[in-house]
């Protein structure tokens, strides 16, 4: 089979706003090439709420006659419908519930919580910073109501994904080098925006006080099912070794859950079906009691070195805690049709949270998106990273961010990693090397104690799980 010819990167052109129609229609589109079931499981959803209510609050809230609705998205959460009025002007409306069941089985509570949370987050983007994010008229964060869940509508935001756009030998419509330099420019700045504001007094999840018309830090609005696991503290904290010792718990708890060991097993079918690429694993049932064991281990050690790990001076007054949009990844950026070099919002707050400066620092768009191996697409990434690590520099305080504590703030950052991953679904060999890669800026002292840690993971780390590594990018 011949490779596919590389283009001449030429650049995105200005496009013309497709329609809703159209946008419906490539919803449809993707639904049905999707994997079985979800066209299924997205009409199931979609079923259960009564658009007609929909229409109704809409009219209500922009005093205008709504008369069509369309879905056009959908992500792990909501699902994202164009209601288009008389006038022939139209909002969106993002309603909990997705294919993807993400929320099935969240106590209703917990999803509220993280609603609530996202509305703050977005207000406090706002007030704070020239970030543009989608602009809420109307929220209704309980589950009893006429549409059938919680649902906020919207303006709609008229812009592409800079995926759709994003430099590829596949897509010869995609950005040049010089257009996606200008838009790493203004992402970084907004990434800047967010590490420069005044420390928060706590790590956790926003929250807004309308009484009062303040923002503070409340417990944390994880992803997934906290009410799980009672024994969990979701803070807020006060210190990144506290904040990090929830996580210790949180994932001690996971591997206490009934059904840790099918998961596992799960995980690892899974990579029975890569091929070459992965070395068969011929004792599944082996290896997952095997695993079990070293997470054990592995966590009370983790738990235990924590105790003498001194991470005060990463912590306020030092370091500030910062805002994190830990999903600011090529599917959550829209750009202009008629300038694609130009960003019009950043979305999908859901999840956002407060953290440690050091934790904030090493997130960054550039690092969860990727090139290609073509000679083109690999010099357009390399200035990519070049003009966000300039752009840093000029930004960020030279006291926090330079030559000498870059190194550093990275490597603590793989001891977040260490915490925060699941064990479930991530190989032994992984955790072995984010170790590896925290004790490489740390003195000899935490070296020697972490030691037994890296043996311990080492006698674990087989081929197979070498392998699921480097498909982590390990």
């Amino acid at each position: 089979m011949s490779s596919m010819p590389v283009h001449a990167f030429l650049g995105c052109p200005s496009q013309i706003p497709p329609k809703i129609q159209d946008l419906a229609q490539v919803e449809i589109n993707k639904i049905q090439s999707n994997r079985p079931g979800q066209k299924e499981a997205s009409d199931k959803v979609v079923a259960s709420r009564d658009l007609k209510a929909l229409q109704n609050v809409a009219s209500i809230v922009t005093q205008k006659k709504a008369k069509e609705v369309y879905l056009i998205g959908q992500g792990g959460f909501n699902q994202v419908f164009a209601i288009i009025f008389e006038d022939g002007t139209d909002i969106i409306a993002r309603i909990n519930g997705s294919r993807a069941l993400q929320d099935s089985d969240k106590p209703p509570a917990e999803v509220v919580r993280r609603i609530q949370s996202e509305f703050a987050t977005i207000k406090f983007i706002q007030a704070n910073t020239t970030i543009p994010v989608p602009e809420i008229i109307f929220l209704e964060n309980n589950f009893e109501n006429d549409v059938g869940a919680p649902y906020s509508l919207q303006k709609r935001i008229i812009g592409q994904m800079i995926a759709d756009i994003w430099p590829s030998k596949f897509n010869p419509s995609c950005m040049n080098g010089e257009q996606a330099i200008s838009a790493v420019k203004q992402i970084t700045d907004f990434e800047c925006q967010l590490l420069r504001y005044p420390s928060f007094d706590s790590i956790g999840s926003l929250e807004y006080d309308e009484a009062a018309n303040e923002f503070r830090v409340g417990p944390l609005t994880p992803l997934y099912k906290l009410s799980t696991f009672p024994e969990c503290h979701p803070g807020p904290w006060k210190s990144s070794t506290e904040y990090l010792r929830s996580l210790i718990v949180l994932q001690k708890s996971i591997l206490q859950q009934p059904d840790w060991l099918d998961d596992r097993r799960s995980f690892f079918t899974l990579m029975n079906t890569y091929g070459n690429d992965i070395p068969k694993i011929e004792d599944i049932d082996t290896e997952v009691r095997s695993d079990h064991a070293h997470f054990t281990a592995w966590y009370d050690m983790l738990e235990a070195n924590l105790d003498h790990l001194d991470l005060s001076p990463f912590d306020p007054p030092h370091y500030p805690f910062v805002l994190l949009h830990e999903d600011l990844n090529i599917g959550n950026v829209m750009m202009d049709y008629e300038d694609p070099t130009k960003v019009v919002a950043v979305i999908d707050w859901e999840g956002s949270r407060v953290v440690p400066f050091w934790v904030g620092c090493s997130y960054s768009l550039i690092d969860q998106s990727s090139c290609g191996n073509e000679p083109e697409e690999q010099e357009i990434y390399r200035r990519m990273v070049e003009t966000r690590d300039e752009i840093r520099k000029k930004n960020l305080d030279p006291s926090l961010w330079n030559e000498q504590t870059i190194p550093i703030l990275h490597s603590l950052f793989n001891l977040y990693e260490l915490t925060s991953r699941s064990p479930t679904r991530v190989p032994v060999a992984l955790f072995n090397t984010l170790l590896q890669r925290f004790l490489a800026a740390r003195p000899q002292e935490d070296i020697d104690m972490f030691h037994p840690m890296l043996e311990l993971g080492l006698g674990y780390a087989n081929e197979t799980s070498q392998a699921v590594a480097r498909l982590y990018g390990c």
